[in-house]
């Protein structure tokens, strides 16, 4: 299958890796997917209480939506032929190290953020009916007590994580680290700060309700539709997956790494010279709207423009 011929059959959707064309796999590798088709990955979303102005996904929600729509039609045409379209949201689809609305309770709950709008609703029905499979992130951290959410997973030689892993001594940023839950609670006060002070600036009319004011977080209203540069990535995370790569650390045959977390997108396929892929798929927050789409035959980090 080809990404331009059989996924890209909507004007929204653009390819912004690799020169703006699809990677084509090496002879060698293929096939590279298990039991599907198609796969398409989804990064970082960061739903979060759609009243509050610390909720910057609601700027890309009625793509998301739009998105999910794009898929279910293509499964459908999948179907037909016998074939199956695999859906991974790699971790972060909720933001419950906010401020819990309402009421005072160590985390908000995936229910509170879903219910908190029409869209955010449909969004989360949609996904399920595609039989998503999902993995947990740093900032959903509480759903790893769900048997549906997973640390980690392998589709034929393909890895997916969220991509936390790499940041031991970061306190906000891997659960495992010794100082993650006291770095978070920190965190979360300096949001409710911001969610007091918002709530006053909107009740004065100061500011708008949509107006986005959480510190240290990218506003998402202006989309962002550009590939980063290479030179900005961040080398802790390509060390650490290109190492278990060459590794073989996730399996002898795996030949591409795929996570998220670090809301920058980025696609490395020079990794062991040449024998291996590592993908960033970006991110669906702070104005992106980035995904992975990957075949036997092709590898592509996509944008779907609002």
């Amino acid at each position: 299958m080809r990404i331009h011929d059989d996924f890209i059959r909507d004007r929204h959707i653009s390819i912004i890796s690799n020169n703006s064309q699809a990677f084509k796999f090496p002879a060698a590798w293929q096939p590279v997917l298990g039991n599907c088709a198609m796969l398409v990955v989804i990064p970082d979303m960061h739903m979060y209480v759609r009243q509050s102005t610390l909720d910057n996904f609601k700027y890309g929600a009625a793509a998301m939506l739009s998105f999910l729509e794009h898929l279910a039609a293509l499964q459908e045409d999948l179907e037909r032929r016998h074939q199956v379209l695999r859906v991974y949201q790699i971790g972060d689809l909720y933001e419950q190290r906010f401020p819990v609305p309402l009421r005072r309770a160590p985390n908000v709950t995936a229910e509170e953020i879903t219910m908190s709008a029409p869209e955010y609703s449909q969004i989360i029905d949609a996904l399920l009916r595609l039989r998503t499979q999902f993995i947990y992130g740093n900032h959903d951290f509480e759903m790893r007590h769900f048997p549906n959410y997973h640390f980690a997973a392998r589709e034929g030689k393909i890895y997916l994580e969220h991509g936390f892993t790499p940041d031991p001594w970061h306190a906000f940023a891997n659960p495992r680290a010794a100082l993650w839950e006291p770095g978070n609670f920190i965190f979360k006060g300096l949001r409710e700060v911001e969610d007091f002070f918002g709530k006053l600036l909107v009740d004065t009319q100061i500011i708008a309700k949509d107006a986005h004011f959480a510190v240290g977080v990218p506003s998402g209203d202006q989309e962002r539709a550009d590939c980063p540069p290479e030179s900005g990535y961040h080398q802790q995370q390509l060390e650490y997956y290109g190492q278990r790569l060459r590794s073989g650390a996730n399996g002898a045959d795996t030949r591409i790494s795929i996570i998220g977390h670090t809301h920058y997108p980025y696609f490395n396929p020079r990794i062991g010279e040449g024998e291996y892929l590592y993908i960033d798929a970006g991110c669906w927050t702070a104005g992106r709207s980035d995904f992975v789409v990957i075949t036997d035959e092709e590898a592509a980090i996509c944008h779907y423009a609002r």
